[in-house]
């Protein structure tokens, strides 16, 4: 996935500068490094090899010696990384990628993604408990966990269908999934799109 963000960002339909400030105090880089993470980006994106710390120490408004540390510590932990690249005409020129970032910034929201999940898999079973008036089996909690996590159904979607269900003359969580089988179809569904720019979108609108 982080190619594709890599892809949309050079396409310039992601902004890298704003992803950055986003996300870095999460992943635990300096305020430094994340500037020096946008300045790369820069550079990259006009093609240019890695510049001398010298020149690279204008751009961060840092001094060279304080410029050395931070890229240094950006190659120790991964987020910098310089190679060799052969030229059309047979040379090797320097130059580097920082791709690690966007790897650990897709990993951030498949973990969040996964939390916000199991969440609501939890309030799902805590509000049919209450609206069914029993208790449910581990088996009934992992069919929750299918319907939210694996099949992607939104909370007010099973909630409605929750509703329809308690007209029947025993509803349980049969009657829900039956119901679910028979709907899947329908394009009211409200299904968790899998986005890339709308789940980023809307985690920097938070």
């Amino acid at each position: 996935m982080h190619r594709l963000l890599k892809s949309l960002i050079h396409k310039q339909i992601i902004d890298y500068e704003r992803l950055v400030l986003t996300y870095y105090p999460s992943i635990g880089l300096k305020p430094v490094e994340a500037m020096a993470l946008i300045r790369l980006n820069d550079l990259a994106y006009r093609g240019e090899g890695l510049i001398k710390p010298e020149k690279f120490s204008k751009l961060l408004g840092v001094t060279p010696k304080e410029t050395e540390d931070v890229l240094a510590s950006l190659m120790a932990q991964g987020y910098l990384r310089i190679t060799l690249k052969e030229t059309e005409d047979g040379k090797e020129k320097e130059t580097f990628d920082i791709d690690y970032f966007l790897v650990k910034v897709v990993a951030l929201l498949q973990e969040a993604d996964q939390s916000k999940q199991a969440t609501e898999t939890q309030q799902f079973a805590q509000y049919l408990e209450a609206t069914l008036q029993k208790p449910l089996t581990p088996l009934d909690i992992e069919l929750i966990g299918k319907w939210i996590e694996s099949d992607g159904m939104s909370f007010a979607y099973l909630q409605e269908l929750t509703l329809e269900a308690l007209k029947a003359p025993r509803p349980s969580l049969k009657t829900i999934d039956r119901l679910l089988l028979k709907q899947t179809s329908a394009p009211q569904v409200a299904l968790k799109k899998k986005d890339v720019l709308k789940e980023f979108y809307k985690l920097w609108e938070e």
